[in-house]
């Protein structure tokens, strides 16, 4: 019983070796031990993420857990024996509460997590490739316009428009290669980066053991992003390099310095009806949400938001025009003219940044609302003035148990009016893994303690009920997961018998993403022989200070229960951050798709300028000044990023109503509350915005400054 073994890594940190002595913390207070041995494997340890201690069984059942407690117990079958018929023999010899799975069994809840995540994954990979197309479409067309002086040229002597054709898309490849084989290695990079992130990710916010996590290359996955690269460049170049090798020679010799004859106005009104077809299939798939369902939605999203882009310029011009004339005078009418000369390199520019920035807008809007979420519950649930745990926790983000003998030693301490103890345990029922939250009694009978709001639909008297082991408060998950409602029967298979509840409300808890139960603690110590908490809430006398009685508890009990004591607000923040945690893949995919988003736009504006130099000697020659002259090429890039913000904003924030209200619910189980990423948004706003104006202010002062003779040189 004073005997461990110990992970290489912590055996390492703490310079211990077989043989070394090492006081640790138990529920019966600190204990010392000795060192047997150092665990070669250290998987283990970075999959519980962090130490791992192995001692014998009936040692640590004495130390750590009430006599007769398990967490499992491991069954080896002899070679022939049927795996099935073993599991069916045990199952009917063993008493209520207790369940027979294969390890194939254990793993589905990761599995479930990690299709969630790949599904997310995917879904972003909808948005870029959209994104990629839009940048390398915009980008293209810029080039290809800005060359039909040549391929006029060409055309007189004879060229073919195929061969003129090809020879573009051909370039276009060379291009879409360069990319590939540099974007390639960028993602391994980011796998590598991203991948334990995600592993962590899905451990603590799924209180789940996942291993070890590496990227492992595939040639499969590896062969379909370059197809997949090769074939976007060459789709961004068809049309436009159609469009440049068609247009007649006269047309080419006349239009120089104006965008080449596009889209017939009323195939405009085509782009809105296939726009609004996208988002009615939205509604619709909507009705059923799944990960198939999810991920055609936002794939009809994407889609649909870059159709918008060429309706959205066009119904803009009157108001546009309106409010830059208002704001800026005639430098800003000028301005807001320049935007609407060239509508189809504006609506491209302006897809871009709505599919690009909308789903940075998405990604932020679904971590915001787990967030906001759990910090709205949290805050009516927890309103005691300090909160007592151990300084451990087990798997995931749940406290490690002490004995009750905690609560108290602590309602002794001077200047504590009232305690009040929890304890969390996880559980099977109904084929889930629900989380069982059992509160003292007094928890439920007294609103100064603190209680979970409630949904409108409740039982007469549920407090009381449930504070009497009649009823049960279960959360929304589970009401959505069982297909259960407020006053059904609930029936729980227990280590004592089956225990019958009532359900008598609902209530956003996120314990477990299959569903929480929340019942007295009275009952729940009866039928599941387990007296230990997870964390105590102190309310304070009148007149006491919090500062003073936690360096009390600190004192005078921390150092034996290894104690870590929080106020309320600290403890909300606490997992306010392992939430940021959880979602730290998230900020990060949404970090490299603005950047990506932003620097195409960029170039493309950059681009822009430069080509428009003999349009810009032009205005010096009449005698525009230089200011003036630059003030309208800023006018123009925020309008531009103001249409493309707005665009942006719509669909991302469709898109996230969409997956936090049916896609989420149904791949994780949660149900969430739709929070907007208020402070993120200025920020967006004005990094795109710089962006743009930057991107175009740079050139255009390049060019101003020069000669209008120099600016109007013939090549």
């Amino acid at each position: 019983p004073d005997s461990l073994a110990l992970t290489r890594s912590f055996a390492a940190a703490h310079d211990l070796a077989p043989g070394a002595r090492l006081e640790l913390a138990t529920p019966v207070g600190r204990r010392p031990f000795t060192v047997r041995g150092v665990l070669d494997d250290d998987g283990v340890a970075r999959a519980y993420g962090g130490a791992v201690a192995v001692m014998d069984l009936s040692a640590a059942e004495e130390i750590f857990a009430e006599r007769g407690l398990v967490t499992a117990v491991d069954v080896v079958l002899q070679p022939e024996a049927d795996t099935g018929r073993v599991a069916d023999a045990i199952a009917r010899r063993l008493p209520a509460g207790l369940r027979v799975e294969a390890p194939a069994q254990r793993r589905s809840d990761l599995r479930r997590v990690t299709r969630s995540l790949r599904v997310a994954l995917q879904a972003l990979g909808l948005f870029g490739l959209v994104a990629a197309f839009l940048i390398a479409f915009n980008r293209l067309s810029t080039v290809f316009e800005e060359r039909a002086w040549q391929l006029g040229v060409l055309r007189a002597t004879g060229v073919r428009t195929a061969a003129i054709w090809r020879t573009l898309v051909g370039e276009s490849v060379l291009v879409g290669a360069a990319g590939v084989a540099l974007g390639i290695p960028l993602g391994l990079a980011l796998g590598r980066l991203l991948v334990p992130v995600i592993a962590s990710a899905t451990a603590v916010a799924d209180k789940l053991v996942a291993p070890p996590a590496s990227v492992g290359l595939e040639l499969g996955p590896l062969l379909l992003a370059g197809g997949l690269g090769l074939a976007t460049a060459v789709l961004a170049a068809t049309l436009p390099a159609w469009r440049a090798a068609r247009v007649a020679v006269a047309d080419t010799m006349r239009s120089r310095g104006r965008e080449a004859p596009g889209t017939r106005p009323r195939r405009t009104w085509v782009l809105v009806a296939l726009a609004l077809g996208g988002l009615g299939a939205l509604v619709v798939l909507a009705g059923e949400p799944s990960a198939a369902s999810g991920l055609a939605a936002t794939a009809l999203l994407a889609a649909g938001t870059a159709l918008a882009a060429r309706p959205a310029v066009a119904l803009s011009g009157v108001l546009v025009g309106a409010v830059a004339r208002q704001v800026a005078g005639p430098v800003g009418r000028f301005g807001a003219a320049s935007f609407l000369h060239n509508p189809r390199r504006t609506a491209l520019t302006v897809a871009t940044l709505g599919v690009g920035l909308g789903c940075v807008v998405w990604f932020w809007t679904v971590a915001e609302s787990f967030r906001g979420s759990l910090v709205a519950a949290l805050t009516a649930a927890v309103r005691t003035d300090l909160v007592v745990t151990s300084v451990h926790v087990t798997s995931g983000y749940i406290e490690a148990p002490v004995n009750e003998e905690l609560a108290s030693r602590l309602a002794a301490v001077p200047g504590v009016a009232a305690v009040v103890a929890s304890r969390v345990i996880y559980w099977p029922h109904a084929g889930r893994r629900i989380a069982i939250e059992a509160f003292d009694a007094a928890y439920f009978r007294e609103p100064g303690l603190g209680r979970w709001p409630l949904a409108a639909e409740r039982i007469p008297d549920v407090w009381e009920r449930v504070a009497r082991g009649e009823a049960a408060i279960v959360s929304e998950n589970f009401i959505a997961n069982l297909g259960v409602r407020v006053g059904d029967p609930l029936v729980l298979s227990t280590p004592a018998g089956p225990l019958a509840l009532v359900i008598g409300g609902a209530t956003p808890a996120f314990e477990s993403p299959d569903g929480t139960i929340q019942v007295s603690r009275e009952v729940f110590a009866r039928a599941w022989n387990d007296r230990l908490v997870n964390r105590v809430g102190v309310r304070l006398a009148a007149g006491a200070d919090a500062d003073t009685v936690r360096a009390r508890i600190v004192r005078d009990l921390g150092p034996v229960w290894d104690l870590r004591v929080l106020s309320t607000g600290e403890l909300i923040g606490y997992y306010a951050d392992l939430v940021g945690r959880a979602f730290a893949p998230l900020h990060i995919l949404a970090a490299t798709v603005l950047l990506v988003t932003l620097f195409g736009v960029a170039d493309t504006l950059l681009a822009t300028v430069i080509g428009r130099r003999r349009e810009l000697g032009v205005a010096r020659a009449i005698g525009v000044r230089r200011a003036p002259l630059q003030g309208m090429v800023f006018v123009e890039a925020l309008l531009l990023g103001t249409l493309g913000l707005v665009l942006a904003i719509v669909s991302g924030l469709g898109l996230a109503g969409l997956w936090v209200e049916r896609t989420l619910p149904s791949l994780l189980g949660w149900v969430l509350d739709f929070h907007l990423p208020v402070h993120e948004m200025p920020l967006l706003a004005a990094l795109t915005l710089a962006v743009a104006g930057a991107a175009a202010m740079l050139p255009a002062r390049r060019t101003a400054r020069l000669e209008p003779g120099v600016a109007l040189r013939q090549e």
